[in-house]
């Protein structure tokens, strides 16, 4: 079962979020010094110190998710060896948000890949709810989830 990892001041907000959309099945924790155990799925929403320790530890069957709104990450992936899944607000983003409303946000795959079980993720669109969460923070939770999803059912 892979273990996802979130760094960024949201973190919490972002795993409340996983958890909903993985139903609990998956192991999420919001990551602010680096972990004991191995991450497959590292989630980075902004570059933070513990971020730049990380990147080179992932390796070839991991995933690395970040946001592509946010530039100041670009440098670091010189040292990245992970799958790389991009979320954000613009169109270029693997995962994007099409529709956002007080209550759902409709999360769009643009590009194909494939998740962490080898599956193809083929381009669709899928709804999420929002509780307390905000639409960025469900965008990388549901980039996250995306690449876990069949670990779920």
């Amino acid at each position: 079962m892979p273990l996802v990892g979130i760094i960024g001041t949201n973190g919490k907000e972002m795993e409340r979020a996983f958890l909903r959309m993985s139903q609990g099945n998956i192991s999420c924790y919001h990551i602010t010094q680096p972990p004991t155990q191995k991450v497959n799925v590292l989630v980075a929403t902004e570059v933070l110190p513990v971020l730049s320790r990380l990147i080179p530890s992932l390796g070839q069957e991991d995933y690395l998710v970040i946001n592509s709104d946010d530039k100041e990450i670009f440098p670091l992936l010189s040292q990245n060896k992970a799958k790389l899944i991009t979320y954000g607000f613009n169109n270029r983003a693997c995962i994007t948000a099409s529709s956002i409303t007080d209550e759902n946000l409709q999360v769009c795959i643009q590009r194909a890949f494939y998740g962490i079980d080898g599956t193809e993720r083929e381009p669709q669109e899928f709804p999420t709810t929002k509780q307390d969460e905000s639409a960025e923070s469900v965008l990388a939770a549901a980039a996250a989830w995306s690449v876990c999803e069949n670990y779920s059912h």
